[in-house]
């Protein structure tokens, strides 16, 4: 799928620029405060002080010429690099502000109005933006105006009506997503699964992606996600549709792997004439069998418009499963074993591997997760 850049990725350009902007001036606030401690425990200190000019007037300068450039810049965008700006100055005065001789000596400037006001200018600018976009209507300009909305309410709560069409962009972007269950292509053990017998678990398995992704509750992104049945109780028809189509699945038959190692002890037999303890060496070797089970799958995940019955999205997440169980045999003197080794003895040869509908509960289960973000990424915004 094509992706464009829309102007929300410029803005988000633009935030990551002001959160960078306020990271230039962190080690320099932190010099701040150590310096303003340092001048209150003295009282006063020329050299102290000294320091804190020598920091604070090279900060102040710098953020006044970047707010004066900044000015020049398109808004809305442009507050969000002017206003970090003017934070970080109000930030470094407010520690300034703690010492009352250092006020006197520096006379740093409070940015407080000029934050207030700016603001005030951001809030506007952001909602007029959302604005433009709302009224074009389609899914992609409500998600710009959702955007905008939720920046004009950063700056200023409750600005206008903005939180009101904030929800409107988003109840008018929502898309009735039709889920269905998981289909089966090209896997076998043996090339013989028999997959046909499971139906009433393909759909368990349906109802509990729907129901993870929120179904017909769902608030967190502009999607509502139902079963065909759920849909046409709804009597919708769906925008979207979601295959999931296992492909590629493959089980080799359980494999056996051996190894061996020895064991040695002296033991006690007897005592001599002096009474004193006689010791003999017993050794023993111990065969293990490792019996393991391997699968792996591809879970394909396509996504298509319903309206124009085009693909918008295919993506494919390779799962794998493996396990396996241990037993031994053991040749020798039986006195030279551990217990651990006679854990192993004791089991049984014919301990069970998982069948094949465990084995796909568990490639299910390890790629779950994942198929349910690639499903919200793809359908929300």
């Amino acid at each position: 799928m094509k992706k464009f850049f829309t102007p929300l990725f410029f803005i988000t350009c633009i935030i990551l620029l002001a959160a960078c902007s306020r990271g230039i001036y962190r080690s320099e606030t932190k010099d701040l405060e150590t310096l303003i401690k340092r001048l209150t425990k003295k009282g006063s200190d020329d050299k102290v002080l000294a320091d804190i000019r020598s920091v604070y007037e090279p900060a102040l300068q710098r953020a006044q010429q970047n707010i004066s450039n900044y000015r020049y810049d398109a808004p809305p965008q442009k507050w969000d690099r002017m206003i970090p700006e003017m934070q970080a100055m109000q930030q470094m005065f407010d520690i300034i502000n703690t010492n009352q001789y250092a006020v006197r000596m520096i006379k740093p400037v409070n940015f407080y109005r000029n934050i207030a006001e700016a603001k005030d200018s951001a809030a506007a600018d952001w909602y007029n933006y959302a604005n433009d976009y709302f009224e074009r209507a389609g899914r992609n300009n409500y998600k710009e105006a959702f955007e905008a909305y939720n920046k004009s309410i950063s700056y200023v709560p409750n600005y206008k009506d903005a939180r009101q069409k904030m929800q409107e962009a988003f109840d008018r972007s929502l898309i009735y997503v039709l889920v269905n269950q998981v289909q089966y292509d090209g896997f076998g053990f043996n090339n013989n699964w028999n997959w046909n017998n499971y139906n009433s678990r393909d759909q368990q398995l349906q109802n509990q992606i729907i129901r993870d992704l929120g179904g017909r509750n769902n608030r967190n992104i502009p999607a509502y996600y139902f079963n065909e049945w759920d849909l046409r109780r709804e009597n919708r028809a769906p925008d979207m549709v979601i295959d999931m189509v296992w492909r590629n699945m493959r089980s080799d038959q359980p494999r056996d792997r051996t190894r061996n190692y020895n064991r040695s002890k002296k033991i006690e037999t007897g005592r001599d004439t002096a009474n004193k303890p006689i010791y003999q060496t017993v050794t023993a070797t111990v065969y293990v069998t490792e019996r393991y089970l391997e699968a792996n799958a591809d879970m394909n995940i396509i996504f298509t418009d319903a309206k124009n019955r085009t693909q918008v999205d295919w993506q494919a997440i390779p799962a794998s499963y493996r396990t396996s169980i241990e037993f031994a045999t053991y040749s020798g003197d039986r006195r030279a074993l551990e217990d651990n080794d006679w854990n192993l003895i004791n089991r049984g040869q014919n301990q069970p591997l998982p069948n094949r509908e465990e084995v796909f509960e568990q490639l299910m289960r390890n790629i779950y997760n994942d198929l349910l973000n690639r499903i919200r990424r793809v359908t929300g915004w």
